[in-house]
This record gives structure tokens, sequence and C-alpha cells, in this order.
């Protein structure tokens, strides 16, 4: 082993600003079946066209797969991309197929150097969907399945996600000055969001009291022809 190799296994143990970012090449991510992309079928259909845009996102958005199994549902794999491309954090979720409801939540990060001996960076500022950020109209959602369920119902809007696990900062946040931003918060995360935020762009409680993501199923089911 020479010191370069020694160097990168010790990596992950460095600071961070001594740590190189990484980009793990979008053919890393196949479109592998995993517990979100089952509980999309199911909710959805699996028409052919349907399942064509459910392998498009998972695509675009660079999704993967665990062959760890929770309750009987792979794992599925949402990383945060940066804009330049790099994977800079994310979640490993285990879905439950039935209701879409979250069975275990990991961090990404806790497996980068496992799965691809690379070192990495990690970037709380990044939302889940930001390298596919281009237009000027963007919606902020919490979870990542309510953001993929988003693009699927409105493909003309920006769906960003905080996370699961994490809360928007203000590193988020300056990143979207100039666009139109709609904030659309949970319960749980609302006054956080207005008391933050709604002085600079606008929070909408529509969803704090009943499920955005049943919104979005609803909406998709209504706009497909029969």
């Amino acid at each position: 082993m020479d010191k370069q190799e020694l160097k990168q296994i010790l990596a992950t143990k460095a600071p961070a600003y001594q740590r190189s970012l990484i980009e793990i090449p979008k053919d890393s991510f196949v479109t592998w079946h995993s517990s979100l992309t089952d509980y999309l079928d199911s909710v959805l259909g699996d028409s052919p066209k349907m399942q064509n845009r459910i392998d498009h996102l998972v695509m675009r958005y660079r999704l993967g797969a665990t062959d760890e199994v929770k309750g009987e549902h792979y794992g599925t794999v949402l990383p945060r991309i940066n804009r330049k491309g790099m994977i800079v954090g994310g979640n490993v979720l285990h879905f439950n197929v039935d209701d879409g409801s979250i069975l275990n939540h990991d961090a990404l990060v806790n497996h980068l150097y496992s799965w691809y001996a690379f070192d990495y960076y990690v970037d709380p500022d990044v939302f889940f969907g930001e390298h596919l950020l281009y237009g000027r109209q963007a919606v902020i959602v919490q979870e990542e399945k309510t953001a993929l369920l988003g693009k699927l119902a409105y493909p003309e809007i920006e769906w960003l996600a905080v996370g699961v696990g994490n809360n928007l900062t203000d590193g988020m946040m300056k990143k979207l000055m100039g666009r139109q931003v709609i904030l659309f918060p949970d319960d749980f995360c609302y006054e956080f969001w207005s008391e933050h935020f709604g002085k600079k762009f606008k929070v909408d409680d529509s969803f704090t009291h009943c499920d955005i993501n049943q919104y979005l199923i609803d909406f998709i089911h209504s706009q497909q022809v029969p």
C-alpha cells in the first residue's frame, strides 16, 4: 500500500475543508426497483407510460437501491447533488409500499466510503433536486418523496426537498433569491419556516393539516387519459 492509498483510506477522518468532492458516474445509478419505485407503481399505476415516466424520474434524480431489506422492502438511495454534479449528502430510506410511510432512515454519507471507497464532502446547504434547478419557479417541500410526486404532477415547476431528517437553512434559501418560490411546509416545520423565511418568501400553509402527497397523487390520476 503506497502513501496515496493510505491517504485516501484515512481521508474520511479528515476535516471537511481537507476533503475533496467526488462525483459518482450517472451509470452507477440504474433503474433498480426499490421500495420507493414499488410505492409509486402501487399508487400511480403500472401502465407503460407511467412506468416510463417513473424510470425517467429515477435517472434524472439518480436514485438508487440497496439490497438491505426492512419489512420486506428494499432501501431507496436519495442523493443530494450540487450544481456541479457532486453527491454531497442524502438519505437511504426504506418505504412501506402499502402507504408510503418510512420504515427506516439512514444518512447516505454513512455508506459512501464503504460502497465506493471514495472520499466525500458533506454540504448541508444543498436541496434534494438542486442539480436539476434551472427555471425561475420553484416549490420547496420537506420530503424527497413529495418532490418526486410533485415533478410528476407539475413537471414545469422545479421541486426541491429539504430531505427527511433535515431542516431548511439560510444557505439553501440564499440560492433561490430572485426566483418565484413557494414553501409548502408540513405541520411540524411550518412555524420554523414561517418565522425564518416568511418575510422574503411565500410560505403556504395549505398542507399543514392535509396530506400533500395524496393531493399530488389524486392530481396525477386526474390528468391521465382513460
